[in-house]
């Protein structure tokens, strides 16, 4: 520190100073050599050799931010550019999957950043697209209903019609039969309703829960058929809910139905047992089945359109359906448990006139 504090007073020194160097000489040159000389000469090759250093350190750092700079541009802000124009192409066109950004970013967390950009916008491209499918069924299914309604329509005329037979058989099954083609106009008008999205609110009124479970339970016994599958019904027969009795019966049929099918699917015997209870808050319905569980993918996606059946073939609508009109009454349906043993849903609606209020909100 004493050495370079000395020099850079010499730097600085205006005076004009005499240099004393003494020192041994060598090669037996005497016993002691004294040097004395002027300090400016000295002084003015430091200050020359300061100056060169200043400039090769300005040239060094000149090249050294130039590089840098490019660094810069080529690791970070050219992919940053190219990230910043495929959203705004994709933005302009996102059904086009095309569009969707390929990561081609070298530094990790910029080519992380694409990769989740990558799987944004293809689950989005993928939503977009189902949306539009939906668009498309939906107007499908509005104007089949509208046929439809007017088919049943004649051959509830004709049913009536049967009602008056004397034939013990037919006037055990006719009125089944006609509350069957009134439920069938009745979906198909709701059908029409929600494609001018202008689904009617559930018509609250009281209504029997053991009727309507009885309803149900002898129309998938037909359907059953000779099949070794067995009903349990734990409903009692005063329980009086405050529904829309004809929403409550498909949310019903849908579960029962269900549960009816992925057993006879396993080929065993099964049984399907409908329990109901209540307290001071809800009204309580407990679908059971024997079946062989729901798959992994069915639970994921239990509540979405065409992405929760079980059954090959099946649309996966009819626990949406229940749902939405559970959730119609301020209520809901969730799944308890599923497993080899088994699966059971459970259907809630509340007592008080407040939970429907806030759920019509």
């Amino acid at each position: 520190m004493t050495l370079v504090a000395d020099a850079l007073r010499t730097l600085v020194q205006k005076e004009d100073r005499i240099i004393r160097v003494i020192g041994n000489p060598v090669r037996d040159g005497g016993q002691l050599i004294e040097i004395t000389m002027d300090e400016r000469p000295m002084q003015m090759a430091m200050r020359d050799y300061g100056l060169n250093i200043l400039i090769l350190s300005a040239f060094i750092s000149v090249m050294t931010a130039g590089l840098l700079f490019l660094s810069v541009q080529v690791l970070l802000v050219r992919p940053i550019k190219g990230v910043v124009a495929h959203m705004q192409s994709y933005a302009k066109a996102p059904e086009d999957a095309r569009q969707i950004i390929t990561p081609t970013a070298r530094v990790r967390e910029l080519r992380d950043a694409e990769v989740a950009l990558q799987m944004m916008q293809t689950q989005l491209t993928g939503a977009l697209r189902q949306k539009e499918r939906l668009a498309q069924l939906g107007g499908a299914v509005a104007k089949v209903s509208h046929d439809l309604r007017n088919i049943m329509t004649s051959a509830q005329l004709f049913t009536d019609r049967i009602g008056g037979s004397d034939d013990p058989l037919v006037k055990r099954m006719a009125p089944k039969l006609v509350n069957s083609i009134t439920r069938a106009v009745n979906l198909c008008e709701t059908t029409l309703a929600f494609g001018r999205v202008d689904e009617p609110a559930p018509a609250l009124t009281r209504v029997n829960l053991s009727r309507i479970v009885e309803d149900v339970i002898d129309s998938e016994r037909l359907a059953a058929g000779d099949y070794p599958l067995s009903f349990a019904e734990d409903i009692p027969a005063t329980m009086t809910l405050r529904a829309d009795g004809e929403q409550l019966y498909r949310v019903i049929f849908n579960l029962v139905r269900n549960a009816r099918q992925a057993i006879m699917a396993t080929g065993a015997p099964g049984e399907i047992g409908l329990h109901a209870d209540e307290d001071e808050l809800v009204w309580r319905l407990t679908v059971r089945d024997t079946g062989p569980g729901m798959p992994q993918k069915a639970r994921e996606h239990l509540f979405q359109p065409f992405q929760g059946g079980v059954r090959k073939g099946g649309a996966g609508l009819g626990l949406v359906i229940a749902a939405d009109l559970i959730r119609g009454h301020g209520g809901r349906l969730e799944l308890r448990d599923t497993g080899a043993q088994g699966t059971t849903f459970v259907i809630q609606l509340p007592k008080a006139d407040l939970a429907l209020a806030d759920a019509a909100q």
